[in-house]
């Protein structure tokens, strides 16, 4: 079984983009480096760490934007997150329908992620999905 998890708030404690925040996006630039300092939150990196032990592919679907995704790779490697790919499919408007269209393409059976309101989305659009 697929099964995909979000990246900021989820696997990582605080999240990279809050979007009630209105920022310059070369602000990012700036920001997206500082996330290599956080550690990832042990509990969620437990559960995936089973899941990969019992044979499931993890997909990492971030809604950090698409230049951010070499940096997240090696993030996710230095602090030995598994994972089987990465996905970043930009902040803003269309998120959650990005995410819906490859959790889809990738056959994705269940996603985890740390947004409520992602989780009633993809649960109302048939995709089994719950907090982490």
């Amino acid at each position: 079984m697929t099964i995909g998890v979000d990246l900021d708030g989820t696997l990582s404690k605080a999240g990279l983009w809050n979007p009630s925040l209105t920022l310059p996006w070369w602000l990012f630039i700036f920001l997206v480096p500082l996330v290599f300092f956080m550690r990832p939150d042990a509990k969620a990196v437990r559960k995936i760490n089973e899941m990969k032990d019992r044979g499931h592919k993890v997909i990492v679907i971030s809604a950090r934007p698409p230049w951010a995704r070499a940096m997240t790779i090696r993030w996710l490697r230095f602090h030995r997150v598994p994972f089987d790919e990465v996905f970043c499919v930009g902040f803003g408007k269309g998120t959650g329908k990005r995410k819906l269209e490859l959790i889809k393409r990738e056959k994705i059976m269940h996603f985890f992620d740390d947004s409520r309101k992602m989780v009633e989305f993809l649960n109302h659009n048939s995709v089994e999905a719950e907090h982490l």
